[in-house]
């Protein structure tokens, strides 16, 4: 209620900003109040924070805390008063306020544009043609015409100006394929519009339908003249393929649009489940909704089978050749990470840019499943709603245990099987002739887990083992004594609990401690890794494939098989539930899976060769393992976190998570002996490079000092080497070339004494590197080319990559721009391989510079852009003084020559993912 009767406040937005209430128009004077209505409006009922809305209304001006509050509470006691007896649709919650209002032309507007995609989809384009020219009949002016010199308000408005636009580019191409003369319409559009593409491609097709065949070439020519001439740049693809389509009488002009194939991957394992019961209206209700593009939420409670319904939906979608993707969300524990998984179950690189406007390309009228989002709504309501704006005649069905609360959401609510097909379920489960329709033991024991699917499941598990009147009066006792209250469920469903639980005292000790043990396991686990935590101390480890046969087989475990092979996973209820068990023994198991992970982190140590893509692969597969290990080493057993991150760090660098890294060793160092060891100096060591590969030269100077000292106190030769290496680099980055001559030099003697040719590689390479900065440019390519060979000998990918760049900029500076190309592409090639960011951005950023050194500067601008925004994303600077120099005076002069069109190039170039460039390249000729 906002006041007097039933109905609500609502603000109309397209056009001066009006309010009503039912037939009732209200009058709200002041701009500000209004501006503060829509800000508030735009929340959907959610509460704005103080500081947001002060934000949003007053820019950058400088206001105290208490300043903001005070104006906020003027500006909303005004808009209440301006609303009279409809006041209480202001409200105060938290740190901020709330407005309860529809906005009912904007929402008509989501549902216009979700139907005619679906219309259209479908093969009714007459349909879908009267829904969007109701729709812009909506409009009455521009939208918020009244707001526009707010700026939040101007970028809103500019939202549904581009709404606006899209909806008639959309109406001229139903138009067009109907036959109807949009001549008139289409100039308009293209006058407004001139150096769209796709207009330009509308106008083009019409032309050629009216028999216009030249004047529709010409149209072409005029396009590409102007591109070239304002922005730089020549058509796109799809524009060159057009006027080839136009030149040869191409008869698919004259025939509507086919759909693009999937480029999904194909989901092998979504095949219907044997004696799928009860739930067969519900597959029909959801198909029926999601044959159009829409927001579909399957909601229930743990173990009401939201996933099998979903996989049942999605089969049958699939059966009309419609696309399908799936994602499932349970193994994730943030919100940052729901893009990433949803990039990488696309087939999407997630560590590169913003993965969404390809994944968007990708969904293109498919049905997207997001399975198990109940502990990450608002992350997914974000990405929903991102997605279902970038992406057209896409489908969203969700599983959880919540709603995401979006306006356009559809939600199905998943309740428990009827008693009939409850009782069928167990019987088909038991897999028994014996069982009879209408058997009271069998209601009996499905009333007793309330006739959730799970609950019948893990009880039908039993029958091998129990007849069926011991199972019956167990699980009766087990759901009493719940319901009496002896036992806290927590958040979870008590008949679920229950099933779990009598489940799990009905199991073998052995399978018992297992599945127990598991449950240390965060994302899943190998059936090595299970071996090697689940077993011993009592647990035979040749008998743990028998076990997880035997878990699998009571609905306790789940099995997929992906890029990494075979992995067990418990599902997150039970885990739980596992996790309780364990109780006194579950720091015991955890320093296990820890010492486990730390044996992982030390295969991984030598990075870079041949298997360098296996090593990064096992340990994205197994981060969650990592993360999960090293936060209950650092209170457990801090020496532990230093043999899992220290030999992983190159990893961590490469995905982002540098600062994270660091500050694992830095918490660890702090925690552990501080008594030298070679354990602590190379954990130090490491701490050094990452901190002065994110910039902070001085604190890392200050760690390889402290790593130097004590590999020296220590008489480690190679560390010593090593922690010289590290701080040559250090005073390259300062540009104290000649210390860094020194330090570099005594290094390489002390690898050439201990015949390592590895390090001796990596401290001639930085020898070469000083040699650059002082200007001796020829010395230091013969270094450089010396040190190529030996990394090919030794094999060492990563170590060539390096080389290959630093040579390559010894070219640049040498004017041998087609060597730099040359020795930049290889380089990009072997990173891509080996699947190394920072240096696909170094030699990215390389490239750009020979294609400015040859008169390309937007080809430049748009390949150092992507590195530059690439280096920021993973936290990693810069740090090689001519490098740095060569990277930004090669910005600078391309954004020189290019002029007012450099902006162009810079944002077309910030909706490009680094894995787009560098395949561009690579596959270059």
């Amino acid at each position: 209620m906002t006041g007097s009767g039933d109905h609500r406040l609502d603000l109309h937005v397209l056009g001066p900003v009006g309010f009503t209430v039912g037939d009732e128009s209200l009058e709200v004077g002041r701009r500000m109040e209004r501006t503060l209505a829509v800000r508030l409006a735009l929340a959907c009922g959610r509460a704005v924070p103080d500081e947001a809305i002060a934000r949003d209304l007053w820019g950058d001006e400088e206001l105290e805390p208490e300043r903001v509050a005070e104006r906020l509470r003027v500006l909303t006691h005004r808009l209440r008063r301006a609303l009279g007896e409809h006041s209480s649709a202001v409200r105060r919650e938290g740190g901020g306020y709330a407005l309860d209002a529809g906005m009912p032309d904007a929402d008509a507007l989501d549902e216009a544009m979700t139907r005619s995609a679906g219309l259209r989809r479908t093969g009714e384009p007459k349909r879908a043609l009267a829904v969007i020219t109701e729709a812009l009949a909506r409009w009455r002016g521009p939208a918020l015409a009244d707001l526009r010199e707010v700026p939040f308000a101007a970028l809103e408005a500019a939202k549904f100006d581009e709404l606006q636009r899209e909806l008639r580019v959309q109406r001229v191409e139903l138009e067009l394929d109907l036959g109807i003369d949009v001549t008139a319409e289409i100039e308009r559009l293209v006058m407004d519009y001139p150096l769209d593409e796709r207009l330009t491609g509308l106008a083009v097709i019409a032309l050629y339908r009216a028999g216009r065949q030249a004047d529709a070439l010409e149209r072409i020519q005029r396009l590409r003249s102007r591109l070239a001439d304002e922005l730089g740049v020549d058509p796109s693809v799809a524009t060159t393929e057009l006027e080839l389509q136009v030149l040869r009488q191409d008869p698919t002009l004259q025939a509507h649009e086919t759909p693009r194939p999937s480029r999904l991957p194909d989901l092998n394992w979504l095949i219907p489940r044997d004696n799928f019961v009860g739930r067969d209206e519900d597959v029909h209700a959801l198909v029926d909704e999601l044959d159009r593009p829409g927001l579909v939420s399957i909601v229930g409670g743990p173990g009401a089978g939201k996933t099998v319904l979903a996989r049942e939906v999605a089969i049958a979608v699939r059966r009309g050749n419609r696309p399908i993707a799936w994602c499932d969300l349970a193994p994730l524990s943030t919100g940052a990470a729901v893009a990433p998984a949803l990039a990488a179950a696309l087939g999407v690189d997630p560590g590169v840019g913003d993965p969404l406007p390809e994944c968007a390309d990708r969904l293109t009228g498919a049905l997207l499943v997001l399975d198990n989002a109940e502990h990450l709504v608002d992350s997914v309501a974000e990405l929903v709603r991102s997605l279902q704006w970038k992406a057209e005649r896409l489908s969203i069905l969700v599983t959880s245990q919540r709603p995401l609360r979006l306006r356009a959401e559809y939600t199905h609510q998943l309740d428990a099987l009827d008693p009939e097909a409850a009782a069928e379920l167990f019987r088909l489960r038991c897999r028994s002739e014996e069982l009879l329709p209408g058997d009271l033991r069998v209601a009996e024991i499905c009333a007793a887990v309330d006739h959730l699917p799970l609950g019948i499941e893990l009880a039908a598990g039993l029958v091998r083992t129990l007849t069926l009147d011991q199972l019956a009066a167990r699980i009766h006792q087990r759901t009493r004594l719940l319901v009496a209250g002896n036992r806290d469920s927590g958040a979870r469903h008590s008949s679920l609990r229950a099933a779990i639980d009598w489940s799990h005292t009905l199991l073998d000790p052995p399978a018992r401690t297992v599945l127990n043990r598991l449950a240390v396991f965060a994302g899943g686990c190998t059936l090595d890794a299970a071996e090697q935590v689940a077993g011993g101390n009592g647990i035979e480890v040749a008998d743990i494939p028998v076990l997880l046969a035997d878990l699998h087989e009571r609905s306790l475990l789940t099995v997929s098989v992906g890029e990494g092979g075979r992995r067990y996973q418990l599902l997150e209820s039970i885990r739980d539930y596992a996790l309780d068990r364990l109780g006194r023994d579950e720091d015991a198991v955890r320093r296990v899976h820890a010492r486990w992970c730390a044996d992982l982190a030390g295969r991984t140590e030598r990075y870079g060769g041949a298997d360098h893509a296996d090593l990064d692969r096992e340990l994205r597969l197994e981060e969650a393992n990592l993360r999960a290990a090293i936060e209950f080493a650092l209170d457990d057993d801090p020496p532990l976190v230093l043999q899992i991150v220290t030999p992983t760090w190159w990893y961590w660098w490469s995905h982002g998570s540098i600062d994270t890294a660091r500050d694992w060793l830095r918490r660890a160092l702090a925690a552990a002996d501080p008594e030298p060891t070679l354990e602590r100096a190379s954990s130090i060591r490491v701490a050094a490079s990452l901190t002065r590969n994110s910039g902070q030269l001085r604190e890392g100077r200050v760690l390889g000092e402290q790593a130097l000292q004590m590999f020296r106190d220590l008489g480690d030769e190679r560390g010593h080497g090593a922690s010289l290496v590290g701080l040559a680099i250090t005073s390259v980055a300062v540009r104290d070339y000649e210390q860094a001559l020194k330090e570099a030099s005594e290094a390489a003697e002390i690898f050439r004494s201990l015949d390592n040719q590895r390090l001796l590689g990596t401290a001639e390479n930085v020898v070469a590197s000083a040699l650059r900065g002082l200007g001796r440019t020829e010395e230091a390519g013969e270094l450089f080319e010396a040190v190529c060979e030996l990394w090919r000998s030794q094999n060492d990918l990563r170590g060539l990559a390096g080389t290959l760049c630093n040579l390559a900029l010894v070219h640049h500076q040498l004017k041998d721009y087609a060597g730099a190309r040359a020795d930049a592409l290889q380089a990009l090639r072997i990173y891509r391989d080996i699947n190394l960011t920072e240096g696909m951005i170094d030699a990215i950023d390389l490239i750009g510079g020979v294609e400015l050194a040859e008169g390309n500067p937007a080809v430049a601008l748009r390949l150092l852009t992507v590195g530059r925004l690439e280096r920021i994303r993973i936290g990693a600077p810069q740090i090689i003084p001519d490098e740095l120099d060569a990277r930004e005076g090669a910005e600078a002069e391309a954004r020189r020559q290019l002029g007012s069109a450099a902006t162009a190039v810079v944002a077309d170039a910030r909706a490009v993912p680094l894995s787009v460039i560098a395949a561009e390249l690579a596959f270059a000729t």
